[in-house]
């Protein structure tokens, strides 16, 4: 009886004490499909790569065997998940968007996310036929380790009250168990799916369908002295790495406009359509016809190709002493201090950084000295309050205040350049200038920013879902001009709403794909009227696992700090009064 006691404390003593340590995966990241799901989260499949498969279940709206088969689904759910399992529904029907999708999610009750396959480059990929089949993926590879029904309950218009064969639990039985499942079980019964290829027609040029795309989109960084590290020259230079674009359109790692594309206007917005993402994998796996006329990249001129500046003329410009970038590692912010020694107080226009090596520079930011000044019933933060421009990768270095606003500047203040440099494998440098332009008399509005910050969180080894939360109450009319995002390596995701004294929330951005190495700001097409009372909230995820391919150090816990090594928590809003 001892014996069994010391056992049985033993044992629970290891249960708290002998958790397995995660170790990090190899995944070449091939097969890495993205999705949005039908309540705007984003998944990227190779985030689920310590799972012990990873199951799709087809789904489409008002398919009858799709609706009865649903419980068998949740409860092979329901039994699987604890081991290790993963799954989600997917939705690659054409006559189905997210938003009919999450109508039949709630009608049904579903208990896992839609994957919403619109432009059918799962389907295309995994050759999805028909609705109610179960498709098992391997979580490393991506590659079908088993396709088929859930099992036989279900036929055309006819059912039995239970099973005898078991598809689906006997292929996961045996994943479990380390064994191989039996790879296609009989044809699956449900609703034809209509494939898009089978509709299209058109044959695909380079000159006309596909160098504009590329030009709209990708040139912006793909250009000499881009921040890319290969440039969009000419047509062989795409066919040569056509692969690869075919890769990073799959995985929508790029072009790297992160925002939820049903979630506000956004005049710099360089996202993709999915049309035109399914235009540049078809023409890829096609035979890449050049087409007619000269090559539309070679006549692209360094202006046309670069993002578009101002065309204001600077008052004012400060060169920045040369900076050192190692060839490798991380690097902690570094900071310049600029006296700006004006006879007088003047109203500032707008700023352009210009860094000088764009390739190393991920993003900076400039702030002022001065005490800012508010809208909400709390003190000012340094750095958090005070922001007067951002510049990143990809985006205009020129922040030019909208609406005949502008920030004062008193003579005496000094404004603060912090940057954040990244390596490109070789020791650099680079000397960064600021522009800045003046009003020429006082204008009608101030522009401020303010931080929605947070600092009370606590990120744990390992941890994949760590929740973050900020908000402040403005106590004025506002107008929201534009809006920044922003957090470190272990951000995941962030969601900014608006809830007004009325009730009513409404959604400002929302970022699922939050990615580091892209610290973008959000210009609207139109401000946003905010009502005083309003309530700005900022809500986000931390993954501090090995599935964060961007995490430095998952063993480590992390807290707020400025270091990009640790964490920050924030959404800037831009805004004039509007009274």
């Amino acid at each position: 009886m001892r014996k069994k006691l010391l056992y049985l404390i033993t044992s629970l003593a290891c249960i708290t004490a002998c958790k397995e340590t995660p170790v990090a995966i190899p995944d070449g990241r091939m097969n890495d499909y993205a999705l949005y799901d039908d309540q705007g989260g984003f998944h990227r499949l190779s985030t689920y790569n310590d799972s012990k498969a990873i199951v799709l279940f087809v789904q489409g709206n008002g398919c009858p065997i799709v609706r009865n088969a649903l419980s068998d689904f949740h409860e092979i759910v329901d039994d699987y998940q604890s081991e290790g399992i993963t799954f989600f529904m997917i939705n690659s029907n054409i006559q189905d968007d997210r938003t009919t999708i999450a109508e039949e999610s709630t009608n049904f009750t579903f208990e896992v996310p839609v994957l919403n396959d619109d432009a059918q480059l799962v389907a295309d990929a995994l050759d999805i036929t028909i609705t109610a089949e179960a498709i098992i993926l391997d979580p490393t590879s991506r590659e079908i380790i088993y396709r088929g029904p859930l099992n036989n309950r279900l036929d055309y218009e006819t059912q039995k009250s239970s099973p005898t064969e078991t598809y689906l639990r006997d292929a996961l039985d045996a994943i479990i168990t380390n064994q191989t499942p039996i790879n296609k079980q009989e044809v699956t019964r449900g609703c034809r799916v209509t494939r898009q290829h089978t509709l299209e027609k058109d044959t695909l040029t380079f000159t006309h369908d596909i160098a504009p795309i590329l030009t709209n989109h990708c040139v912006r960084c793909h250009v000499d002295g881009g921040v890319a590290p290969w440039s969009m020259t000419d047509y062989d230079k795409i066919v040569g790495w056509s692969a690869m674009i075919e890769q990073v359109m799959l995985s929508k790692r790029m072009p790297p406009w992160k925002a939820d594309p049903t979630i506000g206007s956004f005049d710099n917005s360089f996202a993709i359509s999915e049309k035109d993402r399914r235009k540049l994998v078809r023409w890829i796996h096609s035979d890449m016809t050049y087409g007619e006329g000269d090559d539309p990249l070679k006549k692209l001129t360094p202006k046309e190709a670069l993002v578009p500046e101002t065309t204001m003329v600077p008052d004012t410009t400060f060169v920045l002493k040369k900076e050192i970038i190692p060839a490798t590692g991380l690097i902690d912010y570094r900071h310049q201090r600029i006296k700006l020694n004006l006879p007088e107080g003047k109203w500032l226009a707008g700023v352009t950084i210009v860094p000088g090596n764009p390739k190393v520079v991920h993003h900076a930011t400039l702030a002022s000295s001065s005490k800012p000044q508010l809208v909400v019933d709390r003190p000012e933060r340094q750095w958090i309050d005070n922001l007067i421009a951002v510049v990143a990768s990809g985006t205009s270095k020129s922040t030019i205040f909208p609406n005949d606003s502008g920030i004062y500047i008193d003579k005496d203040i000094e404004l603060i350049l912090q940057t954040h440099y990244v390596t490109t494998g070789k020791e650099e440098e680079d000397i960064t200038k600021i522009h800045l332009y003046f009003h020429d008399k006082e204008p009608e509005k101030q522009y401020y920013s303010l931080g929605v910050f947070s600092d009370d969180f606590e990120i744990q080894p390992y941890e994949k879902s760590t929740p973050a939360i900020a908000q402040d109450k403005i106590t004025e009319d506002v107008y929201v001009h534009s809006i920044f995002p922003h957090m470190h390596f272990r951000g995941k995701q962030m969601k900014i709403t608006a809830t007004k004294p009325n009730g009513e929330i409404m959604d400002l951005i929302s970022v699922p794909d939050f990615d580091f190495n892209w610290q973008l700001v959000y210009n609207y097409t139109a401000p946003i009227f905010l009502p005083k009372g309003t309530v700005i909230k900022a809500e986000g995820i931390f993954n501090n696992s090995f599935q964060n391919p961007l995490n430095p150090d998952p063993s480590q816990e992390v807290i707020f700090g400025y270091q990009s090594s640790d964490e920050m928590f924030m959404g800037l809003v831009n805004y004039t009064i509007a009274d």
